[in-house]
């Protein structure tokens, strides 16, 4: 009896314990599982991501390729057009043979125009030789370039110009460690910007200005996209001219001039500059010994 009641507690203990040692392994092989998954979600990602990059590179060689076709394409319409002039539309038909319209032959004709006028334009610098701006005229008519856009151009090269004057001056200013005194170099520049912005102004005014590029005139920074940003390296570039401008104590018309002339150029508000000055004034006025 003894031995049997040990054999059916053996085998309860052994039914006992099987759910136990089957959610044992059961676990373990769903642990294995998730391993598994993780892998093949990793690997998965990285195949995907691999793919998906692939994609994006011939994407870009597609366009790349297509934005090739499309510049070699604008610039044989381009030069069909300046070669054949209005009788290209019959020896080249392009609305026909390639169903494109005017407004693509438009934008075709201008983009490359604009493009070759600006290296035409690196030929001019400050001292707008005349010469050059007929020239530079010459060639805007035979690239067939609106004079709208041509002055646009120009207007924005010769802000360029100024921009590197105000860029060195202000790179010599904050370089300097002597308190109080306005290195030359820096009055220098601002005289150049000054020069080149009269020079602007006399030759758009020329009796015979119609021979000459398009957009002289003064010239001002105000309105340009990063104008805010630079407006207080301006003032203070503004400040260093007006500081040995005034280094005598005295403002009268002479001096206010070209005053008056840097505070157009650099777009500073009329009360700015009054501010800049009248604080000058005051600096100076204050170092006389009474």
């Amino acid at each position: 009896m003894e031995s049997v009641h040990k054999m059916q507690h053996s085998n309860q203990s052994s039914v006992t314990c099987m759910p136990a040692l089957f959610t044992q392994y059961f676990l373990q092989d769903m642990k294995i599982s998730k391993v598994l998954r993780l892998k093949l979600l990793k690997s998965s990602k990285k195949l995907l991501d691999s793919m998906m990059w692939m994609l994006q590179v011939c994407t870009w060689r597609l366009v790349d390729a297509y934005t090739e076709r499309l510049d070699a394409f604008q610039k044989l319409i381009f030069v069909s057009n300046l070669v054949f002039g209005d009788a290209s539309d019959f020896i080249l038909p392009w609305k026909h043979l390639f169903g494109i319209t005017d407004y693509q032959i438009d934008i075709a004709m201008r983009e490359n125009a604009k493009s070759l006028y600006a290296l035409e334009l690196k030929s001019i610098g400050r001292g707008l030789d005349i010469g050059t701006l007929i020239e530079v005229r010459r060639v805007q008519l035979a690239y067939k370039l609106f004079d709208e856009v041509a002055a646009d151009m120009f207007k924005e090269h010769a802000k360029k110009l100024i921009q590197e004057n105000v860029s060195s001056a202000l790179s010599i200013l904050k370089s300097n460690t002597s308190a109080g005194n306005i290195p030359t170099e820096v009055i220098n520049e601002v005289n150049s910007i000054l020069a080149f912005n009269r020079l602007l102004t006399v030759l758009s005014k020329f009796p015979q200005g119609d021979r000459f590029a398009r957009g002289l005139g003064p010239i001002s920074l105000a309105g340009d996209f990063d104008h805010d940003r630079m407006v207080g390296d301006l003032k203070i570039l503004y400040a260093a001219y007006t500081t040995e401008v005034l280094s005598d104590g005295r403002l009268d018309d002479e001096k206010l001039g070209p005053l008056n002339e840097l505070r157009n150029i650099f777009g500073l508000g009329k009360r700015e500059a009054e501010a800049i000055i009248e604080g000058v004034m005051s600096d100076v006025k204050s170092q006389v010994p009474a």
